[in-house]
């Protein structure tokens, strides 16, 4: 019970300075506010004895970015003449994000995270960073590490049979995607992100409930949880007419008229990852399945598909301006 209440707490917490900094102009506060973030992140994360190295070198990581973008806050307003340190800010938050190529810590410390740390890894600590990233650095600026991103958090799913080690990778390749939502608008920031955390949330709770570490042990699952999952996946991929796909095109439309070499490279990320999901769903999907597991597991990946259909038309009657 102590336990329970001590949790509630600490994400009261995240939530009340995340809020904090959505609300704030100001760049030291919203500093401020992302470094009370991760404290109280890291008792949320601290529960098991083989996390300890990995907490270790999360803690480090995060302290050493945090310090760096300090750095860089305070030397923008008081070095005279004053002089352009974008590339450290950038820097910084892209290791805070774990973007290419400062992405190294990410996939190992999903791997050892529980699902519940996984689900908040993978959306909400996503949200700080994303808006320093669009308080202090330039679009321009920002382009080819995004390009990069993109396309090298797809292709590195390829080389991985871990599910959290692919989720990392995919969180990876949707961080410029969250990016970009941002610097549209904070409407849009919000359309992108609510359908990003509830396929992510659907995924993980679906692959926390079956026991799913590793894509093989699929095979032992029926073609209707097979089919559940491959859903989810797709739909993170961006694919018509899935929940991931409608604000991803509505993003798509915005960056096109700001930077043709992005859209392009935007379409083609999401074509390869939509590729991979099916490569890896394909061999072990089976055709033919019997009335009897249907029915087994029927209720429960109806519900998914209805919020995934369903998810689309609510988003394309809410689409903002």
């Amino acid at each position: 019970m102590l336990m329970n209440s001590t949790k509630t707490m600490f994400l009261m917490i995240m939530i009340i300075s995340t809020t904090m900094m959505l609300s704030s102009s100001n760049i030291l506060f919203s500093w401020m506010s992302m470094e009370i973030n991760l404290i109280v992140f890291l008792p949320l994360i601290s529960k098991s004895k083989k996390m300890k190295d990995q907490i270790m070198k999360y803690f480090i990581i995060q302290s050493l970015s945090s310090s760096i973008l300090l750095l860089s806050i305070i030397l923008k307003f008081k070095v005279e003449p004053p002089m352009n340190f974008e590339l450290m800010t950038m820097t910084s938050l892209m290791m805070k994000t774990g973007m290419i190529p400062f992405h190294f810590w990410l996939p190992t410390m999903m791997e050892k995270l529980s699902w519940e740390n996984c689900m908040i890894m993978n959306t909400w600590q996503k949200i700080s960073p994303t808006i320093m990233f669009c308080q202090m650095i330039k679009f321009n600026m920002l382009i080819i590490p995004m390009i990069i991103s993109l396309m090298m958090g797809t292709i590195s799913m390829m080389k991985n049979s871990s599910m959290k080690k692919i989720l990392a990778f995919s969180s990876i390749y949707n961080s410029p995607w969250m990016i970009l939502s941002m610097l549209i608008s904070k409407s849009m920031f919000l359309l992108f992100f609510t359908s990003y955390s509830m396929i992510n949330i659907m995924l993980m709770n679906k692959l926390k409930k079956n026991n799913m570490i590793y894509m093989n042990q699929m095979n032992k699952k029926n073609s209707i949880m097979k089919f559940s999952i491959m859903i989810n996946l797709i739909s993170m991929s961006g694919m018509p007419p899935m929940l991931g796909f409608f604000p991803k095109w509505m993003i798509l439309t915005k960056i096109n008229e700001m930077s043709i070499m992005m859209s392009i490279f935007m379409i083609l990320s999401s074509m390869i990852s939509t590729f991979i999901y099916l490569k890896m769903i394909s061999p072990m999907f089976l055709l033919q399945m019997t009335k009897k597991k249907m029915n087994k597991s029927k209720k429960s990946n109806q519900m998914e598909l209805t919020i995934n259909f369903l998810g689309t038309m609510m988003f394309m009657i809410l689409k903002p301006n």
